[in-house]
């Protein structure tokens, strides 16, 4: 592979190995996750592109990646840079980010805070999408069904809508883990997953500037930890590697927790989204490639941005960065969407 910072080169070099092995993003959000609006009106002109407001669409194009938006302290700042962000969604939104980065595909993964969202949000996506073969659908967790209704809930959503994952948030859904009640309802869902075959990725780390204060840290790894990931056959994704959120400090010892989960849990993996370049080589220096999927965190983070930086810390840091890349953004992603 290029030993350089040069774009380009690094595109020429992953789109080169992507032409037998398809490179996929498995932490694509098509709504922002606070709200979860998705009251976007198809435009008039452009298929595929849905849009809120008046904000004209532009195509990505490949600029500086290094600069990097603060993530918000407070829930006023969260809702404002959500809403500058979702002005646009849809197939064409998304497949022009893919096409720019060279992959050939990437997961939808909806997030639902209130009762009836992951319902009305099954219904818009598969509309909204469903033409796109390159994109597959997630389900968000329902809120406010009983943990014994889980299982027909996503058994219907996978006849139904065709879904190929869930998408569960402890923060954002106010689900503790260590409570009676986020335990029944994380090993309710967990079962379901195992049964129907279907990934199931999990916000990992801390949610700055989210109210509730408290629901902040529902997803830290230590509450993560008490978990029985095994209860589900299937893959279990923990999403950031469950360092979002967390100073370097933090994250080094995230990682230590993160290494012993992996030892009971076989199913257990993670994923390479949405951290500052220092902690992503971190994850790429202490996770082995086998247990780790790409990830992007679209569209708060663009998915050329997000794959540029992660192709440029791992040349830094892998002594095999053909064969790493392979496995984190093709092999490992395929077997999880059992592609």
């Amino acid at each position: 592979m290029p030993k350089s910072d040069n774009p380009q080169l690094l595109l020429e070099w992953a789109r080169d190995l992507g032409k037998t092995n398809p490179f996929l993003d498995l932490h694509v959000h098509p709504y922002e996750v606070l709200t979860g609006d998705v009251g976007f009106n198809p435009d008039p002109q452009i298929e595929g592109l849905f849009n809120k407001g008046l904000f004209q669409y532009h195509p990505p194009v490949l600029d500086d990646i290094n600069p990097t938006q603060p993530i918000p302290d407070n829930q006023r700042g969260l809702l404002l840079a959500a809403r500058l962000t979702y002005n646009h969604t849809g197939p064409k939104v998304l497949t022009d980010q893919i096409d720019l980065a060279g992959l050939s595909g990437a997961l939808l993964l909806p997030v639902a805070r209130t009762a009836g969202k992951a319902e009305e949000m099954l219904e818009v996506t598969q509309k909204m999408f469903e033409k796109e073969a390159r994109l597959f659908s997630g389900c968000a967790l329902p809120i406010n069904i009983q943990p014994d209704k889980l299982a027909d809930f996503f058994r219907f959503a996978r006849q139904r809508n065709r879904i190929r994952a869930i998408k569960f948030h402890h923060n954002l859904t106010g689900i503790d883990p260590l409570t009676k009640k986020g335990e029944e309802l994380t090993n309710a869902a967990l079962a379901a997953a195992g049964e129907l075959n279907l990934p199931m990725v999990v916000h990992g780390g801390r949610s700055p500037g989210l109210e509730p204060i408290e629901c902040r840290e529902y997803g830290i790894i230590s509450r993560l930890a008490t978990v029985d990931w095994s209860i589900s056959t299937a893959p279990v994704i923990l999403a950031h590697a469950g360092c979002h959120g967390l100073t370097y400090a933090e994250s080094i010892d995230a990682l230590s927790i993160l290494n012993n989960l992996f030892e009971k849990h076989s199913n257990l993996m993670a994923d390479t989204s949405n951290l500052e370049p220092s902690i992503l080589q971190l994850v790429l220096e202490k996770i082995n490639p086998a247990r780790l999927v790409f990830g992007s965190d679209a569209l708060y983070v663009p998915i050329w941005k997000a794959w540029l930086r992660f192709l440029q810390s791992l040349q830094l840091v892998s002594t095999h960065p053909d064969d790493d890349l392979i496995s984190i953004a093709s092999l490992n992603p395929a077997r999880c969407l059992s592609l």
